[in-house]
């Protein structure tokens, strides 16, 4: 083991005795959410806001959304032009590249794309659950496992089938070595802008004849042929060492300095994530709870949300994140993302979404979902005042709009 892989393990050592110190009793993991039933929400039943405390205000239909409150934007429209996603259809992620390029993915291969007016749906050609979208100059990749991806773009041309929304079908990505063999369930995918590699995090079960699993994996659009090349960032055993087994989350505030969370509150920092020879330290996060989305600010400044409304600060310490009381949830807490330091977004079940200001978490109202209280697993945001929220049945916009 070289000298930084011990340096890395000896730090564990003393983060893992910090846990056991600082741990808070949120216990509660993620239950993995493919792993459930997809929900198949009842209509709704009149309008109805979602506010902060949780009390149902309702109105005649057709609900009047204000520019303040989130509400359903058009793709599950059942009156929409080209059609409507089913209601049971459970969006995954959402990302983009501008608040006129924007694009959602989920359960049965369905991906839909926004120009700054309103969604069109887009034909993969499959029904595989897309679970990360990486959005390159030209070109859309859709990852729905380690063994199945989608292109649509230049690259690449030459493999796989094409299905009539342009999105080709090239399987199992280049890779040596091969990845063992083994269930991995895709969770997240992130890369910087301009960035050769992007990042994965898989969740392994069960172990494959007890082999320590690798929760990390790094995609490019290799240069010499444009094909799509996967590969194992870490050494052999490292996640023997440091808690990257299980890995749900993964961001970073350039290409190179990226975090990734995942259960029992694991957090680790990944510096050189462009460079051959990646490095991974474990942080203390101050809680076993399963952390499900993390966003980063800069480099010396991110959030992580998790179950029973878990939300960690990292604010530049050498080794450990920040407890933040006063969260105004108790719901599980899949995803946040934001703008800036002043402007940040979490998702999570029961229709709940946050915002922090700078200065303090509160609840965002939610209209014109009726009864339905669906849960919330995606939230991406190009400029303050525009955000996008998937989950399940229904994509929500500030004023219902772009």
């Amino acid at each position: 083991m070289s000298a930084r892989w011990l340096a890395a393990s000896l730090a564990l050592a003393s983060c893992t005795a910090a846990i056991a110190a600082c741990a808070t009793d949120e216990s509660k993991d993620f239950e993995d959410p493919d792993q459930g039933p997809i929900t198949v929400p009842p209509a709704d039943s009149g309008a109805s806001a979602i506010d902060a405390s949780d009390d149902a205000d309702t109105d005649a239909p057709p609900y009047a959304c204000s520019p303040n409150e989130l509400c359903p934007n058009d793709l599950f429209d059942p009156g929409r032009p080209g059609g409507a996603l089913d209601r049971r259809t459970r969006i995954e992620v959402i990302r983009g590249r501008s608040a006129t390029d924007v694009w959602a993915a989920g359960v049965q291969g369905a991906v839909a794309h926004f120009d700054g007016t309103s969604w069109t749906r887009s034909d993969t050609g499959t029904k595989e659950t897309i679970n990360g979208l990486w959005l390159l100059e030209a070109d859309e990749i859709a990852v729905a496992s380690l063994s199945s991806v989608f292109t649509r773009g230049d690259a690449p041309t030459d493999a796989g089938t094409t299905s009539a929304g342009g999105w080709t079908a090239i399987g199992a990505p280049r890779s040596v070595p091969a990845p063992p063999s083994g269930n991995r369930l895709l969770h997240s995918v992130w890369a910087a802008n301009g960035a050769e590699w992007a990042w994965c995090t898989t969740v392994e079960a069960p172990l494959t004849n007890g082999t320590i699993t690798n929760g990390l994996w790094r995609l490019r659009v290799a240069p010499s042929d444009g094909m799509i090349e996967l590969a194992s960032p870490l050494p052999s055993g490292t996640c023997g060492v440091l808690p990257c087994r299980k890995l749900t989350g993964i961001h970073g505030a350039s290409a190179d300095v990226l975090w990734a969370v995942g259960y029992t509150g694991a957090t680790v920092r990944i510096e050189g994530a462009q460079s051959d020879t990646p490095t991974i330290s474990a942080f203390d996060s101050k809680t076993w709870a399963g952390l499900d989305g993390v966003w980063a600010v800069s480099e010396t400044e991110a959030w992580a949300v998790g179950g029973g409304g878990t939300i960690r600060r990292y604010t530049g310490h050498p080794s450990a994140w920040d407890v933040v009381d006063r969260v105004p949830t108790t719901e599980d807490l899949h995803a946040v993302w934001g703008t800036s330091a002043t402007d940040v977004w979490a998702v999570g079940d029961g229709a709940v979404v946050l915002h922090y200001d700078g200065t303090a978490w509160s609840r965002v109202t939610v209209g014109g979902l009726g009864d339905r209280r669906p849960n919330l697993y995606t939230v991406w945001s190009p400029a303050p005042g525009h955000v996008w929220v998937g989950g399940e049945g229904v994509v929500l916009s500030l004023g219902g709009k772009s």
